[in-house]
């Protein structure tokens, strides 16, 4: 019998679903931090699905990220109605994403706490 790696969160039936088809899925059920580790990994491949996908395929890949969210929220003890609340004062103050705005680079002035911060992020902004 043909043995295939997965090394990654699955969702909770997957298990019982193999072994009702006579598979042999050799598993463990992870601790809070392992478990919010491999979350944040599953959001990543989740959303990287979403590119391939078709209209219907996107609906479902969107599902899985909004499922990936909401087990996140309570492992992190994160309420609905708080996290809207976050949501809502982030777009208060700097607007949500739906214009599609991108930046390709700033300048800032060497004295700005931007230029700081910048800096102290050179993996997500780059001094060019």
């Amino acid at each position: 019998m043909p043995t295939f790696k997965f090394s990654k969160l699955v969702r909770d039936k997957i298990v019982d679903n193999q072994l009702a088809s006579g598979a042999k899925p050799t598993y463990r059920q992870l601790d809070k931090d392992e478990h919010k580790q491999q979350l944040l990994v599953k959001l990543i491949e989740e959303s990287q699905e979403i590119k391939h996908a078709d209209a219907q395929e996107v609906v479902d890949e969107l599902a899985d990220v909004q499922q990936i969210i909401d087990d996140l929220r309570d492992l992190y003890g994160v309420s609905a109605p708080d996290l809207r609340a976050a949501q809502e004062r982030k777009n208060h103050k700097n607007g949500a994403f739906q214009q599609g705005i991108y930046i390709e680079s700033v300048e800032v002035d060497e004295s700005s706490p931007w230029s700081k911060y910048y800096r102290q992020h050179p993996d997500c902004y780059p001094e060019l």
